[in-house]
């Protein structure tokens, strides 16, 4: 498994310090130049991750 967590949305970012998790380092993707922000993978990161997926769905779930 990759240590590294690649983020390319804002909203995920914003999500993620929100709740405590600080990114690495802010880049640029190499061929799109879109920013991205590169956190460490652990096990608090990951259900954060699936969290943001679960309240993302139930989001788009409402709006039906």
């Amino acid at each position: 498994m990759n240590d590294k967590f690649f983020c390319y949305s804002t909203t995920l970012m914003y999500f993620l310090k929100a709740n405590a998790i600080r990114y690495d380092y802010v880049t640029r993707h190499r061929r799109t130049k879109n920013r991205m922000w590169v956190f460490n993978r652990d096990e608090r990161l990951t259900e954060l991750l699936a969290e943001y997926d679960a309240r993302k769905a139930a989001s788009k779930e409402k709006a039906l």
